[in-house]
């Protein structure tokens, strides 16, 4: 196996970047490695359009990503020779929407609002100040967590027994309700591993060469993606288990955590593969 048939799918909060303070540096020279290999890091998030736009530039990453849980696809036109089936373009992406956008959840969100209203909040109810000090984000950051197009985030501080009901009622309106690091996830019925398919077939009709997808996450709701990647690399958390996945024979654990188990990960996986970096 060579380098150019790598596509490294990432999570970012407690994978790429630290769980406590959402800091990069450990990784940034496996990234710049990585980078002249021409091996693509795909960002693939709970984060929104406009952080992963950000971090992005922060990173000098010029690839995909995907954001929302799985939601939705940006791909940049100079990854592909054409508009991928089902994508629109806003002139330096291609889009593929996985899921209905938020509004389509409002009548839901209200309902929920009227029955739980005391058992959860939301980033919406909040607001950019409220953020700031449920994340430790700075105002920008939290400015950008704000704008989601695809689903909310919530906290829950009601009972366990209430939160199976309202699961249930979130799930039979055909939405769902995924359990990230420190957050729950109301969006629609995708999930991070749908959203790794669908762009690595995407990428695999642009080249005869085989490629290879490898995936790091360290939460919950990156198990889809683990599960749905060739090579899965589980990141250990300071503040949960790992992520249970069920359909992986291709494991790494590390143990560290954050951007160096990040590091960690890839380095064993790159020794594993045979890959010399230059």
């Amino acid at each position: 196996m060579n380098a150019n048939s790598l596509v490294v799918f990432t999570d970012l909060d407690g994978s790429l970047l630290d769980h406590y303070d959402y800091n990069h540096v450990a990784a940034d020279p496996m990234l710049e490695q990585l980078r002249s290999c021409n091996i693509p890091v795909i960002p693939c998030t709970s984060k929104t359009r406009l952080e992963c736009e950000s971090l992005r530039a922060e990173l000098k990453n010029t690839n995909a990503f995907i954001i929302e849980n799985g939601a939705a696809i940006f791909i940049p036109h100079t990854d592909v020779a054409q508009a991928p089936a089902g994508c629109h373009s806003d002139g330096q992406f291609y889009i593929k929407n996985m899921v209905p956008e938020k509004s389509h959840w409002y009548p839901l969100l209200e309902r929920l609002q009227a029955h739980y209203g005391d058992d959860f909040i939301t980033f919406d109810e909040v607001g950019i100040e409220g953020v700031m000090k449920m994340t430790g984000l700075s105002h920008e950051q939290a400015r950008l967590a704000c704008s989601r197009e695809y689903g909310e985030i919530f906290k829950w501080i009601g009972c366990p027994e209430k939160y199976t009901q309202f699961k249930q009622e979130i799930e039979a309106a055909g939405a769902q309700l995924l359990r990230g690091g420190r957050f729950l996830h109301l969006t629609g019925d995708t999930d991070k591993g749908r959203a790794l398919k669908w762009l690595m077939t995407v990428y695999q009709s642009q080249t005869e060469q085989l490629l290879v997808s490898v995936a790091l996450g360290d939460s919950h709701n990156d198990a889809a993606m683990l599960d749905s990647a060739d090579y899965a690399i589980l990141i250990r958390s300071p503040a949960h288990g790992l992520p249970l996945i069920s359909e992986q024979p291709n494991i790494l654990i590390t143990e560290q955590t954050g951007s160096e188990g990040w590091v960690e990960g890839m380095g064993k996986l790159l020794n594993t593969l045979s890959i010399e970096m230059d």
